[in-house]
């Protein structure tokens, strides 16, 4: 029996979730095809009645990804500013939620790896984190609120992948803290 085109459609989006979840718990390439179906709740043997290449899905779960960490921290930053959205992003809670956290401090070293379209929609992805980042500067001459905001999001993606690499809880969390405590007292953000 043939499958609606809306059923097609919801199987695919159901992919791409699972896809945006599996690639950061295990990476793009610690993930394989049967293991992204799986979670999926499908068999192997479906993947390419959606997509032509696992590139394809790759970049469609980045574009995912990105777009919830990008609606997070704007929510964040409402209810609180800078320092809120520091905060969350540099937070414990962040850091042990492999499954839906950050896309670049989860799989930055593999999209560097990528092909041309899935760095391209990371591109684009990071483009709008800096955005959002700027945002939270008093507009300044210049480029300097874009400036602070690619400074800013560097020191937050380091501090979040340092603070998952190490062994020591301690260290994880000291990194985490001077990182959050450096970029909350040397902006200049409207709050």
């Amino acid at each position: 029996m043939r499958k609606s085109r809306q059923e097609t459609a919801q199987t695919r989006q159901r992919i791409v979730e699972a896809a945006s979840v599996e690639f950061r718990l295990n990476g793009i390439d610690g993930t394989g095809l049967a293991g992204l179906m799986a979670a999926a709740g499908l068999t192997h043997g479906g993947f390419y009645r959606h997509f032509e290449s696992k590139d394809q899905v790759v970049a469609q779960a980045c574009e995912l990804a990105v777009g919830s960490l990008v609606a997070e921290l704007a929510a964040v930053s409402e209810g609180g500013g800078f320092d809120a959205l520091v905060g969350h992003y540099l937070s414990s809670e962040h850091r042990d939620a492999l499954d839906r956290s950050c896309p670049y401090a989860a799989l930055g070293c593999e999209l560097v790896r990528s092909e041309e379209a899935v760095r391209e929609v990371a591109t684009q992805g990071l483009e709008q984190v800096i955005d959002l980042l700027a945002t939270q500067f008093e507009p300044e001459e210049g480029d300097i609120a874009r400036a602070h905001a690619v400074v800013a999001f560097c020191t937050m993606m380091g501090a979040l992948t340092l603070s998952r690499m190490v062994s020591r809880p301690g260290l994880s969390v000291e990194i985490l803290e001077t990182a959050r405590g450096h970029l909350t007292r040397a902006g200049s953000p409207q709050d």
